[in-house]
């Protein structure tokens, strides 16, 4: 059985006894017995108050909603937002009288979910104000053996890139963590509480534990291994599924071929995966109540399956066959990146469109250095 930080904290009562904590969660985070993170913690040990991402604290904000202070039905305690257009950070307010931070969360070891930018601004906040932070390590449910994509460069930072990482990095968030305050010269008094059992070539599908969604488009495996990819999609103007029962597998919109553009996508022999034609009519995002036509992306084999060269091959694919119809989309104000450069990185585009096999090259070339820049965070073989 592999057990989860959460599930063996009685094992590291003097980390957390006399001491009045905060807890960083979400309601992905739930130990063996499916019990949450803010069920185990508060009954055990004196919480003074919860924090949430995006997403809240239930997982059932939208994304790049803005997440609001309240009060927890459950626990009456405060919950303090880390998600807020105008501030994502800690204040001084938030902590007062806290001695140490908890962090919880199942995360997707992908570079652009924003839990792990809410982790490097609680690392450094919490060095700022003082303060421990303990991190509850929980699996990488995509392993922790592949690695895919660009190594972000600086220029190209954000909330949906706030590292110098891969898009699929293979680390769990506890060796994250300490990536983050070492490579990033944070200095914040850190532990990580382990995981048993857990080994690098697992996936959550190994774990036998039940899935529990991390966020509100994120409800299967599937779903978690496909936005490592498919996420790319969210910076053009087709439909990455947002508002169907299939994000992240279904990608269309009205100007596409349905049938003629599954049999492109197939001739591609991509590893792993596979394509049937596919109509649906999204209720929120891009294209909301207008029929779209595009794929379904299968994945047939996990081990085999690359999203990032899946997608980038996809849309390759769809601005050679509709370059009157496709588009990237705009930035959101003058001098922003663009939302695909802030996905990918700045530059990609002209790349992607003039010379995908040089572009894809050089990506793997960078996962294969951060393969070997990452091992010496490995908490586990």
């Amino acid at each position: 059985m592999v057990a989860s930080g959460l599930d063996t904290i009685a094992s590291w009562t003097h980390l957390f006894r006399n001491r009045r904590l905060g807890l960083v969660t979400t309601a992905s985070a739930v130990d063996y017995s499916l019990h949450s993170s803010v069920e185990v913690l508060s009954s055990l040990y004196d919480v003074r108050a919860l924090f949430a991402p995006e997403h809240g604290l239930y997982s059932d904000g939208a994304a790049g909603s803005s997440i609001e202070t309240c009060i927890d039905d459950y626990t009456s305690l405060p919950v303090y937002s880390l998600y807020q257009q105008e501030n994502q950070s800690l204040v001084p307010s938030m902590v007062d009288g806290l001695d140490a931070l908890v962090f919880d969360i199942q995360d997707l070891g992908l570079r652009f979910y924003t839990y792990i930018a809410t982790l490097k601004n609680l690392l450094i906040d919490a060095s700022n104000l003082g303060l421990s932070v303990i991190v509850l390590d929980r699996p990488n449910p995509l392993g922790g053996l592949v690695v895919e994509g660009n190594i972000l460069p600086e220029d190209s930072f954000s909330f949906v890139g706030p590292a110098a990482l891969p898009i699929r990095y293979g680390l769990t968030i506890g060796e994250l963590a300490l990536y983050l305050n070492t490579v990033e010269h944070i200095q914040c008094d850190l532990t990580v509480i382990p995981l048993a059992g857990w080994k690098r070539s697992m996936y959550f599908t190994d774990l036998l534990r039940p899935w529990v969604m991390t966020s509100p488009a994120i409800a299967h495996f599937s779903s978690a291994l496909l936005y490592a990819g498919m996420c790319l999609f969210e910076g053009t103007n087709l439909s990455e599924g947002r508002g169907t029962s299939a994000p992240f597998s279904l990608i269309g919109s009205p100007f596409l071929e349905p049938f003629s553009l599954t049999r492109l996508a197939n001739d591609l022999d991509l590893p792993g995966v596979g394509f049937t034609p596919a109509h649906f009519t999204p209720t929120a995002s891009k294209y909301a109540g207008k029929s779209c036509k595009g794929l379904q992306i299968h994945v047939l084999d996990k081990h085999q399956a690359r999203p990032v060269t899946t997608a980038l091959k996809l849309i390759h694919l769809i601005a050679k066959h509709y370059p009157e119809d496709f588009s990237f989309l705009p930035a959101g104000h003058e001098g922003s990146m663009m939302s695909f450069e802030r996905l990918a990185g700045k530059n990609t585009i002209p790349l992607l469109l003039s010379d995908l096999p040089h572009l894809i090259h050089c990506w793997e070339e960078e996962s294969a250095v951060f393969v070997k820049q990452k091992q010496r965070f490995h908490l586990y073989q």
